[in-house]
């Protein structure tokens, strides 16, 4: 294990882990953006008409209802301005998620030295836009279940969030490019996630979230902002050290095995190859 880590160090620093994080994050927020004012101003829409306060929705339903507490403002907007600005915050949606798509490719590709392959069609941009969209519904339902509920609650939240990280991980990892691995050998990138989820996820319920709600008047939409610039590093941080940790156990099982022929040395050792240059995937080799 401490071998492995040391591995898993080593790969995140060749293939530069906190710029491909940062890169990640800046295409997450202008995702979550045109995400959070379509959803919210629906809702919002749908619960004044219901006789509830569509800001408390906004504060219990994690990271994306932090920043709808900034960007959506449903009384101040007329029907036909409404419909408007959502039709185009949707045409942004897309726009985005496929810009999204994209970064988490190349950084799957950059990881795992595969050939070069491109996210087709709208089914993988509609499947993001779902998962963003189920997430924000997990927030507001977990947070329902903690506040009524007490400390069971808060246990039970953290166990869905953990189950429910780990297995959408799994998935979207299994869709991304990677070497020619079985479902399993995905489990330990899966499993970062699923553990490293349940830190913002915390820290926006119990903490995040309030804050925001009680500083508005005096740091504005430029601190909420930062606010979701942090959540969404730290959030493009443990995706890359996902991907890593399963592509460094990969290539440490390939080169113990015998089967790659001085993969790991030529991959990772400084002045054998360059990462950026013609090395060769696995497969290939």
């Amino acid at each position: 294990m401490v071998d492995a880590g040391f591995l898993v160090q080593e790969l995140d620093a060749r293939v530069g882990g906190g710029i491909l994080a940062g890169a990640l994050a800046f295409r997450i927020f202008l995702f979550l953006v045109p995400v959070a004012y379509v959803i919210f101003t629906v809702l919002g829409v749908v619960s004044r008409a219901m006789g509830h306060d569509p800001a408390q929705l906004a504060r219990e339903a994690g990271i994306t209802g932090v920043l709808a507490s900034t960007v959506v403002k449903v009384a101040d907007q007329s029907t036909w301005t409404l419909v408007t600005l959502v039709l185009g915050a949707v045409v942004t949606m897309f726009i985005t998620a496929g810009g999204l798509l994209k970064a988490l490719y190349v950084v799957h590709w950059l990881i795992w030295r595969v050939p070069r392959v491109k996210p087709a069609g709208l089914a993988p941009k509609l499947a993001l836009i779902g998962l963003a969209v189920a997430g924000s519904a997990v927030g507001a339902a977990v947070n329902d279940v903690r506040t009524s509920s007490g400390v069971a609650g808060a246990v039970l939240a953290v166990l869905i969030i953990t189950g429910l990280s780990f297995a959408g991980w799994w998935w979207v990892s299994w869709k991304l490019p990677h070497a020619p691995v079985s479902a399993r050998a995905l489990i330990p990138g899966a499993l970062l996630m699923a553990v490293g989820a349940d830190v913002p996820q915390l820290l926006t319920t119990y903490w995040i979230g309030n804050l925001a709600a009680r500083k508005t008047n005096t740091y504005g939409a430029v601190g909420i902002a930062l606010v979701v610039l942090l959540w969404v590093y730290i959030l493009g941080r443990i995706m890359v050290g996902s991907a890593g940790l399963n592509a460094a156990l990969y290539f440490r099982r390939e080169n113990r095995a015998g089967q790659a022929g001085g993969l790991w040395a030529c991959a990772i050792q400084p002045g054998v190859a360059d990462m950026f240059g013609r090395l060769t995937s696995p497969v290939e080799r």
